[in-house]
């Protein structure tokens, strides 16, 4: 397999350590704009550095973040993933896994007394393959995030329960975080349990009608009946104009 080779590399004084590095932006990168500007993150040693770039990829802005409980050997191993396709496995190690534990209980009543209209914000990004955090109270996170896989027919989304340092949102369908890391996630979409609102949504009809009269129905049923609504939703094949 051939090395991956960047668009153009970036030379800079990192804002966290001051030291001078060189930055590879690979095409995969350019996946999130800001202000018509890409937003490319890399992790380096302790703190995460934040580029902007404009549509020529030339830099206009950086920053640079501490990221809480790093562990450094996650952090070595994601850069030599980054330059040697052959060490990628060495990395998915070392990586947060997607979670092996135990189900937790899904109660999609309960996420819509919580969030009322306002699921629909979350539940079309995770039908359509964009990554989700969700914030807040651990219980009630856990049942939050296995209501969410309800929204998917027949799909292994890759989830992180939780985590107390960041992961690459570019990892994962769902990531489960502590409150103090919300701000390393401006552009994703954030369901924020104790303050019950969701962050950077956008209006779904479609996703609402989907969810529509479940929260006058016993969680049984409601389940079931959700259950079959997604079925029928992956079987349309216009779904995907239309939410």
């Amino acid at each position: 397999m051939s090395a991956r080779v960047p668009l153009k590399e970036i030379s800079l004084v990192c804002k966290g350590c001051n030291k001078s590095i060189t930055i590879p932006i690979y095409v995969d990168d350019l996946k999130t704009q800001v202000g018509g500007l890409w937003q490319v993150s890399y992790l380096h040693d302790d703190h995460v550095i934040t580029l902007l770039l404009d549509k020529n990829l030339a830099l206009r802005q950086h920053r640079a973040s501490t990221i809480a409980r790093t562990s450094r050997e996650e952090v070595a191993a994601r850069s030599v993933a980054a330059t040697t396709p052959q060490a990628s496995g060495m990395a998915s190690a070392a990586m947060p896994s997607a979670a092996t534990r135990p189900e937790a209980r899904a109660s999609i009543t309960l996420m819509l007394k919580t969030f009322g209209n306002n699921l629909e914000y979350v539940m079309k990004p995770v039908m359509t393959g964009k990554t989700v955090v969700v914030t807040g109270e651990l219980a009630l996170m856990e049942i939050a995030i296995a209501t969410l896989k309800l929204f998917v027919h027949k799909k292994d989304l890759r989830i992180t329960w939780y985590t107390e340092t960041f992961v690459d949102p570019r990892d994962y369908d769902i990531i489960g975080i502590a409150p103090n890391l919300k701000d390393y996630y401006e552009t994703e979409v954030i369901l924020d349990i104790d303050n019950r609102k969701v962050i950077n949504g956008e209006e779904c009809d479609y996703c609402r009608k989907v969810l529509k009269g479940l929260e006058k129905m016993n969680e049984t049923k409601a389940a079931a009946e959700l259950k079959d609504r997604i079925r029928n939703v992956y079987r349309s094949l216009l779904w995907m104009h239309q939410i």
